[in-house]
């Protein structure tokens, strides 16, 4: 009863707020929020069945419910021939990358050794989980989340980050075929690391949060420990007029508090937002869409949204960006730096020099390349500081994590089914980098080799067709 209470309570401020905003922005034209919703209503029932029941007791009696789980690989003893051995690997991409207290650094990432990604179900593809003790010269991959042996599951989206106790979680999306007769045919089960600084740490058991897109964008920590998970339904991307970007507050402990929904907008596709909390207090995010980023902001603590429309400075067309408060009060972006105009019909690509020139792309016509870390100095009005981390072939969907000494770690895919690429990429940098436009920080250093299949003898070749 009192968290029925408590929501009907969030409800009603919500309400309120939108209504006061409308008021005031009506005569602007402004989009508002939409109402904060039941999380069951959103989320499933998530609740999970007691231990003897069917779908609990592998491989019996499958649901939606039945908990997954991760696979250790490449340890002593086993066999050299194993499934998941990256000399098979023609496909991957999409890192993730954190980092323990004791600066172990973990990164994951999906792949495939059969096809590309298969949208919606993802078959045949699983997520690696990866360890480097030595800040990122050397790798091993120690972890699956591999869900095949379910009926044919698939994984995407894995996600790792650190919560506000500092203890390190990964979260598995999982997809089965379930001929639309379970609810949680996908489904986000987050783990959390027992000893993050061991190369084979032990896990908790998975969490079930919700049959949403939960594990592409890293959430949000509140200084009372709260959180803010960013989802989205990506099954209801490119149909029209379907509410679908939502925001999901959780308690210290777990229990849903709240979830938000942005307005329609049918000019966002999957639409990776992430807030950050500005020095008023407000929240501020970007969000994905056709022609760049879009931006919202929330003076609610992200119970109500009121969207902003295109962001002046146009970069990440229709492709992920990370946005990160610093410690020094800096915005940190990480984003593609290019730019795109129509001319007779066919899209050209381009960027804008050091000098301020305009430069059209020629070698990769392409929205994803030139990955480049920004800073802001005035809670991300501007990003007038930037620094080019790499434009060879396409680069996309980073991730960054912050190590103890403000050191910038930023992991991102290249080529994902290309030939001799499909790698994923590490950089160190510093605020003093990107404020000099150039590594200038002894301890630095850019597009260090995570994971690349044809190293080994693996990755596409020749007249594969994935």
């Amino acid at each position: 009863m009192p968290n029925q209470v408590r929501l009907i309570r969030h409800v009603a401020q919500s309400l309120t707020a939108c209504g006061l905003l409308v008021s005031l922005l009506s005569g602007f034209g402004a989009t508002v929020c939409a109402q904060t919703v039941d999380p069951v209503s959103v989320l499933g029932d998530t609740r999970m069945p007691p231990s003897d029941h069917v779908s609990q007791a592998f491989p019996y009696g499958i649901t939606g419910k039945t908990p997954p789980s991760l696979t250790k690989i490449n340890f002593q003893g086993q066999k050299p021939y194993h499934k998941h051995r990256i000399n098979l690997r023609l496909f991957q991409g999409c890192p993730q990358v954190e980092i323990s207290e004791g600066g172990r650094l973990w990164a994951t990432w999906f792949g495939s050794n059969v096809q590309a990604e298969r949208a919606p179900f993802h078959n045949d593809q699983f997520s690696v989980i990866s360890t480097s003790a030595d800040d990122g010269k050397t790798w091993k991959e120690v972890f699956v989340f591999d869900p095949s042996e379910l009926l044919g599951a698939g994984a995407s989206d894995p996600m790792l980050w650190k919560d506000p106790e500092g203890k390190i979680r990964f979260i598995g999306l999982r997809n089965i075929d379930f001929k639309g007769q379970d609810e949680f045919a996908s489904s986000a089960w987050e783990f959390t690391m027992l000893d993050a600084e061991n190369e084979y740490t032990d896990w908790t058991a998975p969490r079930l949060l919700g049959n949403k897109n939960i594990s592409v964008m890293k959430p949000l920590i509140f200084p009372d420990g709260t959180i803010l998970r960013s989802m989205d339904d990506f099954k209801l991307v490119g149909k029209r007029d379907k509410v679908r970007i939502r925001f999901l507050k959780e308690a210290v402990n777990g229990t849903p508090i709240f979830v938000s929904e942005f307005p329609v907008d049918n000019d966002a596709v999957f639409a990776e937002q992430m807030p950050i909390i500005r020095k008023d207090g407000s929240l501020f995010t970007f969000y994905r869409a056709k022609k760049g980023q879009k931006f919202a902001e929330s003076f609610d603590g992200g119970r109500t949204w009121k969207l902003g429309g295109y962001y002046p400075m146009q970069f990440s067309i229709n492709t992920k960006c990370i946005l990160k408060t610093l410690p020094s009060g800096r915005v940190l972006l990480v984003a593609n730096d290019v730019q795109m105009d129509e001319q007779g019909g066919k899209r050209v690509y381009h960027y804008t020099d050091e000098n301020g020139q305009r430069r059209e792309l020629t070698k990769h016509k392409t929205a994803r390349t030139r990955m480049t870390a920004y800073l802001s100095e005035d809670d991300g009005k501007t990003f007038p500081h930037k620094l080019l981390l790499c434009d060879d072939g396409q680069i996309s969907y980073p991730s960054a994590t912050l190590g103890k000494d403000g050191a910038i770690y930023i992991v991102y895919d290249q080529g994902r089914g290309t030939i001799g690429q499909h790698t994923i990429f590490l950089s160190k940098i510093s605020e003093a980098d990107v404020l000099a436009g150039e590594i200038v920080d002894g301890d630095s250093f850019s597009n260090r080799i995570v994971s690349r299949p044809s190293d080994h003898g693996g990755g596409r070749r020749k007249g594969d067709s994935i």
